[in-house]
C-alpha cells in the first residue's frame, strides 16, 4: 500500500498554515508546515513532499526565489509546485511558470479547489491509489458526504494549457492567461 501524499505548505501566514494543513489532513494527507521560504527549502530537502504549496508573497527569501530554487536543486526539481497567492498581476503569473509553477490556487479559495489542484499535480501512482481508496471507502460508508468533484470530473485540463506559458510566452498568451485569470 502506497503512503498518503505528503504535502508542504510553504506560507508566513501562520492561519493561513493552519486552514491549508486541516484541509490537508482531511483529505487524508500528510501536511508539512514551513513558516517561510528558508525553512520550506529545507523541509523539501528533508522530506521530498509529492506536492509543494508555496506562497509567493514571503519576507525575506519569495515564493518565487523559493520556487526557483526548488526547481533547480537535483532532489526537489520534479515536485510539482502550486503557488498559493493573492497576486493577480499577470507578469508576475507569466513570471512564475517561466519558473516551473505547476498551478495556481488563487486566493480567497475553496475546500475543492484545494482538492482539485493537489489532486491534479499528484503523481499518477498517488491518483490511482487516491482512486482506489476513494472507491473502497464509497462502498464502505454510503452514508458519509461524497468527495469535492476531481479534475476529471471536469473535461478542462489546465496543465497543457499551462505548460504553453512555461515555454514561449507571448503578447497573446498574456492576454489569454489574463482572460484564464479573470476565469478562475
Amino acid at each position: 500500500m502506497i503512503s498518503p501524499p505528503h504535502i508542504l505548505i510553504v506560507d508566513d501566514n501562520t492561519w493561513m498554515q493552519r486552514i491549508v494543513a486541516k484541509i490537508i489532513s482531511s483529505y487524508g494527507w500528510e501536511p508539512i508546515v514551513a513558516r517561510d521560504g528558508y525553512e520550506g527549502v529545507c523541509m523539501a530537502l528533508e522530506h521530498v513532499p509529492d506536492v509543494v504549496i508555496l506562497d509567493l508573497i514571503m519576507p525575506d527569501l519569495s515564493g518565487m526565489q523559493v520556487l526557483r530554487l526548488l526547481k533547480r536543486l537535483p532532489q526537489t526539481a520534479d515536485i510539482p509546485v502550486l503557488i498559493l497567492s493573492v497576486a493577480t498581476e499577470v507578469e508576475l503569473l507569466m513570471e512564475a511558470m517561466k519558473s516551473g509553477a505547476a498551478g495556481f490556487i488563487r486566493k480567497p479559495f475553496t475546500r475543492s479547489t484545494i482538492y482539485e489542484k493537489v489532486r491534479s499535480v499528484l503523481p499518477c501512482e498517488q491518483n490511482d491509489q487516491l482512486s482506489q481508496n476513494e472507491s473502497s471507502a464509497g462502498e464502505k460508508a454510503a452514508s458519509s458526504p461524497p468527495a469535492p468533484a476531481t479534475s476529471e470530473d471536469h473535461p478542462t485540463d489546465l496543465s497543457p494549457h499551462l505548460r504553453k506559458y512555461q515555454q514561449f510566452p507571448s503578447r497573446r498568451d498574456e492576454e489569454e492567461l489574463r482572460r484564464w485569470l479573470d476565469s478562475i
